[in-house]
């Protein structure tokens, strides 16, 4: 019975990963999220999309779009710029369409790198966010969730996980985005390579495993609790930036960057880290909620 329940949930989990979803104008009576993949997985959902799945589950009506972007080693830098800036874009135009619906943020690795710097602006050329965007952050985006960031620091006040330490390219200011600190959440574990400077790889996958339930309750629990409004300051006008670039020069000019899984070999649509297959399981009786999920 296990056996084929695994079979039909890895095929139905691929092609869950492996779909693009573009918003088609449609508001969410529930919450809808805005996910972004990590480094090298295909486009579409990436493993991100299985807490996205979990959370619909949760949340009734809603609702799943995914961020277009690169998500490449080779010019990382302008890669994860771009999913910032998809992020900015795809929220506007959701709450520009869709006043009174709810949004909710989810990345991984490389694409929660992205999303916090739309977020809470690149700490080290100048943290500024948009007006429009800090709006839209202090009233209808109830809840951002992390895994596996290279911004992480375990300073910040949404840091979860066993990490006590700080990621790749730590952040330095929050000054942006610690109005909305109660509705981030962002998972780093000890040992991670790219979020905590550790040297286990293994760490890098095991979120999912590890937090997809609480991640989705996280979204559910912000979703049900979400009437107030943020009242947020805006900025000024943004300096004009380009994204800091850490990694090592080499002797032909060319970068080697030092993040998310530069040297990992991945299985086929795995993404980036890598861990052994485990389940994640919720089962109750009377009426509530069962979840079968299989990590590849």
């Amino acid at each position: 019975m296990k056996g084929l329940l695994s079979r039909a949930l890895t095929l139905a989990t691929a092609l869950f990963q492996r779909q693009a979803l573009v918003w088609d104008g449609t508001c969410s009576t529930g919450v809808h999220m805005i996910v972004a993949r990590g480094s090298t997985e295909p486009d579409g959902y990436g493993r991100i999309g299985v807490v996205a799945q979990n959370a619909s589950l949760l949340i009734p009506n809603s609702s799943i779009a995914t961020i277009v972007y690169p998500a490449t080693f080779e010019n990382y830098f302008t890669s994860y710029a771009t999913g910032a800036s998809e992020f900015e874009k795809l929220v506007l135009q959701y709450v520009d369409a869709c006043p009174d619906s709810k949004v909710a943020l989810l990345g991984y690795s490389q694409g929660a790198h992205a999303m916090m710097d739309a977020v809470c602006g690149n700490s080290d050329d100048g943290f500024f966010v948009s007006p429009e965007f800090q709006k839209a952050l202090g009233s209808q985006v109830i809840a951002i969730v992390a895994f596996g960031s290279p911004d992480f620091n375990k300073t910040h006040p949404w840091s979860v996980g066993t990490s006590t330490g700080a990621g790749l390219f730590a952040r330095k200011n929050i000054t942006a985005c610690e109005p909305y600190a109660a509705g981030i959440r962002s998972w780093c574990d000890e040992g991670d390579i790219y979020c905590d400077l550790g040297s286990d790889r293994s760490v890098h996958g095991s979120y999912f495993a590890n937090y997809t339930l609480d991640a989705a309750e996280f979204i559910a629990e912000r979703f049900n609790s979400s009437d107030t409004v943020v009242d947020v300051p805006t900025t000024t006008a943004p300096p004009t930036t380009t994204p800091t670039q850490s990694g090592t020069e080499t002797t032909d000019g060319t970068t080697t960057e030092t993040t998310d899984d530069t040297t990992t070999t991945s299985t086929p649509g795995s993404g980036a880290g890598s861990f052994n297959p485990s389940w994640v399981m919720i089962l109750s009786m009377a009426g509530t909620l069962m979840i079968w999920t299989e990590l590849l």
